[in-house]
């Protein structure tokens, strides 16, 4: 398993899921994928053209997503 992917998987047990929803894909060896939206209770919503990510794998990075949770309050009550 790839460093990246350990972190990823670190991140997304660590995220505040009342907050985020981090929606991740991978092969647990060096293949993944993610991509991070705000929580929406709505189904309606969630799945609507209105919904964008706030950050995608394809233009990001795992650093640039945890560092933008930590500065936005993704970790809430979780210590890291």
């Amino acid at each position: 398993m790839s460093k990246e992917i350990e972190k990823l998987m670190k991140i997304h047990g660590m995220i505040d899921k009342k907050k985020y929803h981090l929606c991740v894909t991978t092969d647990l060896q060096d293949k993944y994928s993610w991509v991070l939206f705000l929580y929406n209770p709505n189904i309606d919503d969630y799945f609507s053209n209105y919904n964008r990510p706030i950050l995608d794998s394809t233009i990001d990075t795992v650093d640039e997503l945890f560092e933008y949770l930590k500065r936005h309050g993704g970790f809430e009550g979780r210590p890291f």
